[in-house]
């Protein structure tokens, strides 16, 4: 293992390079792609059991299998980009191929045909398989090149931030398309977001802003990508040496608190990921405008979250300022509806509504996101621990190792959303009316206690996390001066 492992060819201590503005930017740019294509998503349980009517226990019955699916080709994908060899490095070939692939898959999933209940679990289950692997094989090798890019332990920071604050101008920018253009408030319709004919002419949208991040992404880091390590040839090496390599990675203990920390908020995002689009329509009763404007004020929340991570990080260290910023979060974003439930903010169909909820929904972006950034970073800083041990780097599979459990977690999380509003009996295609409000009521009421337990429980786990900065360095500097 050389210097080269660390960084591009050149002498000790080059990972202390810091990155050009360009380098960041282009890498970040890729992210908008994440934020449209995730905004996008989430409208998933939403449009396939209110707009196209299939009940809601079968279309999240589907939604939950896509999910344990896709738990499993994560890591594959992680694991192939790693040992990938080729000429413009490991992780591009598999972006270039998403880039063919994503848009065909996006327009089956949000082109339904007019089946049965029965035939539409299959329908729902066939293209949401095809779009998460096609996601795959650009996310994945995407955030895998992070650790990569930036090896220093707070350069490694800013990269993260750069890549967030841009994914959250990807989710403004798919938000306006959303709820400004294509489910926009119309004679015909109401309520926008239960306007069938917008969803196919939306997701062509999305799919342009896709390919659009996404060439961009790509093609700027891939001149930079092409010099990083690849593994060498060593055609004596087996399988079991792999298998043997693998293991030392995933029971790395700093790993292990990662992973049970992100499995169990992935339990706590997979309910609200079901029930955010029914809580704004039905809980606050919130129109298209409405939804697109609390979006609008919210988007200089993640651009501060990227700024703050690294000087909360410098300050604290990386570990205490994310549990911090964690429970900031946690408090904030919850807080509304709790007033709401016992009768405090009763501002329904007021302007001040959505002042009250961009207020709390600032602060609670602000620090989720700055917390997401460092916990993503403190993830990447075990590339190196385990590089030491292995004399190979994982970013693939570290950066993916957790998905199969998050993910079982995860598609049993998304079976709850529709298993509670079968149990109230919630009606599919359903005008905001007082009979929806008590039903939404008694979905919050137990929807709340529940996330709040899963969340502080995995801000807990974050406690036995121990890399910190000194032991990052010792770690860089092993890698840079090993001849062997």
């Amino acid at each position: 293992m050389t210097v080269q492992d660390v960084d591009e060819p050149g002498a000790r201590g080059a990972y202390r390079t810091p990155l050009s503005f360009g380098t960041k930017a282009f890498y970040g740019a890729g992210s908008i792609a994440n934020g449209a294509y995730t905004a996008l998503g989430g409208l998933t349980m939403f449009f396939y059991s209110q707009v196209v009517g299939v009940p809601p226990h079968i279309a999240s019955l589907a939604i939950s299998a896509v999910i344990f699916i896709d738990g499993f080709w994560d890591p594959l994908i992680g694991h192939a980009s790693d040992q990938f060899r080729s000429r413009i490095g490991r992780r591009h070939p598999f972006i270039y191929l998403a880039l063919m692939l994503v848009p065909a898959a996006i327009f089956l999933r949000w082109h339904p045909p007019g089946w049965d209940a029965s035939a539409m679990f299959w329908y729902i289950l066939a293209t949401g398989l095809f779009v998460n692997l096609a996601w795959s094989l650009y996310e994945v090798p995407a955030g895998a090149m992070a650790p990569e890019l930036a090896p220093d332990y707070h350069e490694r920071t800013v990269l993260l931030g750069y890549r967030w604050m841009l994914g959250s101008l990807g989710t403004a920018l798919a938000t306006i398309l959303i709820y400004g253009v294509f489910l926009r408030k119309t004679p015909e319709h109401p309520v926008g977001q239960l306007n069938a004919d917008g969803y196919g002419p939306l997701s062509i949208a999305i799919t342009l802003v896709f390919l659009a991040a996404g060439l961009t992404m790509a093609l700027g880091t891939q001149k930079k990508a092409a010099g990083f390590h690849q593994r060498p040839h060593d055609p004596g090496r087996t399988f079991r040496d792999d298998w043997r390599d693998a293991l030392v990675t995933l029971t790395n203990r700093n790993f292990l608190v990662a992973l049970s920390a992100q499995v169990i908020a992935g339990l706590a995002f997979g309910i609200a990921s079901g029930l955010t689009l029914y809580f704004q329509t039905y809980l606050w009763e919130l129109k298209p405008q409405d939804i697109l404007i609390l979006a609008l004020l919210g988007i200089p929340g993640p651009i501060f979250g990227g700024i703050i991570a690294p000087r909360l990080a410098r300050r604290f260290g990386k570990k205490k300022a994310a549990m911090g910023l964690f429970l900031t979060s946690v408090i904030f974003g919850h807080t509304p509806m709790f007033l709401k439930l016992v009768g405090v903010l009763q501002l329904n169909g007021t302007p001040a509504l959505l002042w009250v909820l961009a207020s709390f929904t600032f602060v609670q972006t602000v620090c989720a996101i700055a917390g997401y950034i460092l916990a993503s970073s403190m993830i990447g800083d075990i590339v190196e621990e385990v590089q030491v041990r292995t004399g190979r780097r994982a970013e693939g599979l570290l950066t993916t190792a957790d998905s199969l459990p998050s993910k079982v977690v995860n598609a049993l999380a998304a079976l709850v959303p529709g298993l509670i509003l079968t149990a109230v009996a919630f009606p599919t295609k359903a005008q905001p009316s007082e009979k929806t409000m008590e039903l939404i009521t008694q979905v919050a009421w137990l929807y709340l206690p529940t996330v709040l337990v899963l969340f502080l429980a995995s801000i807990s786990t974050w406690a036995f996390y121990r890399l910190d900065e000194e032991s990052h360095v010792r770690n860089l500097e092993a890698i840079a001066g090993d001849g062997n």
